[in-house]
């Protein structure tokens, strides 16, 4: 990965990437919520507005498919497999 406007990027353990930026959003917002952070290994573990269980962890790495978007909600990662919601 090269010259990312993302300080952090986190691989969750349900197939998205997320950017430091998304995290922090999703936790200010309540969507998630902190379990466990974990520091060597860097890992979170955060409980989704649905119940469930998302671990994230930290890489250097994006898929093909993934790109970096910076717009007015910040930067996040965006699945270019997919049509963007409006």
């Amino acid at each position: 990965m090269t010259d990312t406007p993302a300080d952090v990027l986190y691989e969750g353990a349900n197939g998205h990437y997320y950017t430091d930026c998304q995290v922090t959003t999703n936790l200010r917002t309540e969507r998630w919520k902190p379990c466990i952070r974990q520091r060597d290994p860097d890992r979170r573990l955060v409980e989704t507005s649905d119940g469930g269980l998302l671990l994230l962890t930290p890489t250097d790495d994006l898929p093909a498919w993934a790109e970096i978007r910076v717009d007015d909600r910040g930067t996040r990662v965006v699945d270019t497999r997919r049509p963007l919601p409006e």
